[in-house]
């Protein structure tokens, strides 16, 4: 508890040293007393003689191992387009990251991130219309490096290419000491997907989930 201080300045003009003597006694009486007394402290009384204490301590075990990964809220494709032919791709694309934000793990330890859609029964990724009996369903692949209209066909997707396990596609691995890096992931949508549809019956919002799984390991 902090005490205010209050300088007291008397003169031995108007004081005896006796006066002073009683004014010093009295201010360490306040400070004595105030001094015992704490704010959270409880009371015994003649009308409630007992009452409790918690005893507490705090052990901190070194080796625990704890990981933080980010991963995006959402992913937006934004408005689609329908193309006017299919003689080319027309890609929509969103890029994100996954991020090792925190690492307290042991050298010999990584995190392995996996990934897969919420509700797909094939292994693929989808968007499908919102509010609808029966959905307009979309595909969209997920690639594991940036890629854009350019180089998109230089690379394949981990939806096409992997087998994927009990929580998904292998994404990533973030090893001991790799705290702050990140995992580049592209989602590439192919409008001609929609080509020849009627809009009216499949525009309005679309919506999917992609699930993401994160795993501690020990190297041998």
């Amino acid at each position: 508890m902090q005490l205010s201080y209050q300088y007291i300045f008397i003169y031995e003009r108007m004081f005896s040293m006796k006066t002073k003597k009683i004014i010093s006694a009295l201010i360490a009486g306040i400070l004595a007393t105030t001094a015992v007394v704490s704010a959270s402290a409880a009371t015994l009384t003649e009308s409630n003689p007992d009452g409790s204490t918690e005893v507490k301590a705090n052990i901190v075990d070194p080796g625990a191992v704890s990981y933080t990964i980010t991963i995006p809220d959402s992913a937006d494709f934004g408005t689609l387009t329908q193309p006017e032919s299919i003689d080319t791709d027309h890609y929509a694309f969103y890029d994100f990251q996954v991020e090792a934000t925190e690492l307290n793990i042991k050298n010999n330890q990584g995190v392995t991130v996996y990934m897969k859609d919420a509700s797909a029964t094939d292994n693929q990724f989808y968007i499908s219309q919102k509010n609808m009996e029966n959905p307009f369903t979309i595909a969209y692949d997920v690639y594991d490096t940036p890629v854009n209209a350019g180089n998109v066909d230089s690379y394949e997707a981990i939806n096409t290419t992997a087998e994927p396990g009990e929580y998904g596609y292998h994404l990533c691995t973030f090893l001991y000491g790799a705290v702050t890096k990140t995992q580049p992931v592209t989602l590439a949508l192919n409008q001609n997907a929609l080509y020849g549809k009627t809009i009216s019956d499949i525009a309005g919002d679309y919506s999917g989930t992609i699930t993401f799984h994160s795993a501690l390991f020990e190297r041998s």
